[in-house]
């Protein structure tokens, strides 16, 4: 992307730049930190479509959101290979399971499994990242994670 910049005497600076859609982006920084941003459709390149004006403030919290500083999105291949190796799955436990009335430290479900147990839904309650000392009760429904046979080993266990 080729963005064109040019001084504005007693203004700021202005920054262009075409999005990949031809879209004409123009932002304006202003010597007090403010900035206006316009938006120009490629069929009006004459006119914005909208404009927006943005304090210092909200342009560095605007900033740090187009940034990814506290979320970065995963990319398909990324996503696709976690999806292939691990399983993340809701398991009732039935009365007949060897873990039922027990606590999780006790079942030893990672020890037998190896799977994790990240969260328990107890009728209309959620029980997250559940503590080990959490006691698994009849018709509790297990969220847990691990690969296939891990989860595998731990609906046998749920089942009894």
């Amino acid at each position: 992307m080729e963005i064109k910049t040019s001084d504005l005497p007693g203004i700021g600076k202005r920054y262009s730049f075409k999005t990949v859609d031809g879209d004409q982006v123009t932002i304006i920084l202003h010597h007090n930190g403010n900035r206006e941003i316009y938006h120009f459709s490629p069929e009006d390149e004459d006119d914005p479509d909208f404009t927006l004006s943005l304090t210092d403030e909200e342009s560095r919290q605007l900033g740090t959101i187009l940034l990814g500083v506290d979320y970065q999105p995963v990319t398909d291949d990324r996503v696709e290979l976690f999806l292939k190796n691990i399983r993340l799955e809701w398991l009732r436990v039935t009365p007949e399971s060897c873990m039922a009335n027990k606590k999780i430290i006790d079942a030893q479900v990672r020890t037998m499994t190896g799977s994790t147990i990240i969260g328990i839904q107890r009728g209309n309650t959620m029980i997250g990242s559940p503590d080990v000392n959490e006691v698994i009760l009849p018709g509790d429904v297990l969220m847990a994670i691990g690969n296939r046979e891990q989860t595998k080993s731990l609906e046998n266990m749920c089942k009894g």
